[in-house]
């Protein structure tokens, strides 16, 4: 159906999820984030799946988080309320039992950057931009938003992305490892699936066990006491400064930043 946020076409043995609000750029509701989780749960069921597609309807893969909702949801302009918690959601792209690959086209941004870095491969058409923009409007990322982008960039380029606050193209994302491969706009499609099919055609016990033995090696490594940062993040993301922010994205202006 047209009206569908998610599209899910089902292939033999791979699927395609393709996220589906292209008049707002693919920005994440709750509606798009409850028909993601009901999508991935029929993924996790299904034996037959042994490949996952995500991509962008429209002119871009996924621009963030929609803001009006996140306000609506939340009361406080910002901050994922109980309404709005899209961060248990979006993790199990990362904990599929099968490889997913993120076809990334035009922006993703901040939580659409987050969704192709939870895939196991990324493949960016020319024209895509990545970015993470919350410190354009007071907010902070969860702790493990920060341990993905470290794993997968390092420390540097994490702080390059983060504090900077502005989208890389796609030549520079792949410098920065934040995707595999480089393709020209109109062959991005192809390229996805031709790396669908090509792990769907390899022993799928395997594939699935490569898988779990990725995220075991790292599991460890990057595991730190985190809760004090788990406060601060709560405490951003309801601050004077990240309501400002918010409303000044959504009133197409310059935030007046307070600290507090």
């Amino acid at each position: 159906m047209s009206d569908e946020v998610i599209k899910i076409e089902r292939h033999p043995n791979y699927v395609t999820l393709a996220l589906n609000r292209p008049e707002k750029r693919n920005a994440i509701n709750i509606a798009m984030l409850e028909a993601l989780d009901a999508a991935l749960g029929m993924i996790e069921s299904d034996r037959e799946i042994r490949a996952v597609i995500i991509k962008g309807e429209g002119r871009g893969f996924c621009s963030g988080l929609d803001l009006r909702d996140v306000e609506r949801a939340s009361g406080a302009g910002v901050g994922g309320g109980p309404a709005f918690a899209p961060d248990k959601i979006l993790h199990r792209i990362q904990t599929l039992p099968v490889p997913a690959i993120a076809a990334i086209h035009g922006d993703a941004l901040t939580a659409g950057l987050v969704i192709a870095l939870l895939c196991d491969l990324r493949i960016a058409a020319q024209s895509a931009k990545l970015g993470m923009t919350p410190a354009r409007i007071g907010y902070l990322p969860t702790y493990a938003i920060f341990r993905r982008f470290t794993e997968i960039a390092g420390v540097a380029n994490t702080a390059e992305i983060m504090y900077l606050a502005e989208p890389v193209d796609a030549a520079r994302a792949r410098e920065m490892g934040l995707v595999h491969k480089v393709v020209p706009d109109d062959q991005l499609a192809a390229a996805a699936v031709a790396w669908a099919e090509k792990i769907a055609g390899n022993a799928p016990l395997s594939v699935r066990a490569m898988k779990r033995m990725i995220g075991r090696t790292i599991s460890r490594a990057f595991e730190v006491e985190h809760e004090d940062l788990n406060e601060l993040a709560t405490k951003v993301r309801s601050s004077a400064d990240a309501r400002e922010g918010v409303r000044a994205f959504l009133e197409k202006r310059k935030p007046v930043w307070r600290g507090e």
